[in-house]
């Protein structure tokens, strides 16, 4: 988890103002999956346009992800209400 932790900090270190606030954030990112791993969570994030998106996901008895790599700089979700894979900038994240 150490291993993920960083990489994820530097994959998002150059929207942040330095290295422990991505880290941070990644943390929090981690923390945020380790819930969706054990249940359904409520989470909101901003997305590009600046508009908020409340979100409900999970990673708990949810369908293959058909293959498809995800990056360190996103957060990977199942989206209950659009019923399809999604995922989130971390540095966007709501916490």
């Amino acid at each position: 988890m150490k291993t993920k932790l960083f990489k994820m900090a530097w994959a998002i270190v150059g929207k942040f103002n330095s290295f422990a606030e991505a880290l941070t954030a990644a943390w929090k990112a981690i923390k945020l999956a380790a819930q969706m791993k054990k249940c359904v969570v409520s989470f909101s994030f901003t997305k590009i346009d600046g508009s908020i998106r409340k979100a409900i996901g999970t990673l708990k008895d949810v369908p293959e992800t058909s293959g498809k790599e995800s990056s360190n700089a996103v957060l990977t979700y199942f989206d209950l209400e659009a019923n399809a894979w999604r995922s989130a900038k971390i540095e966007l994240i709501n916490f």
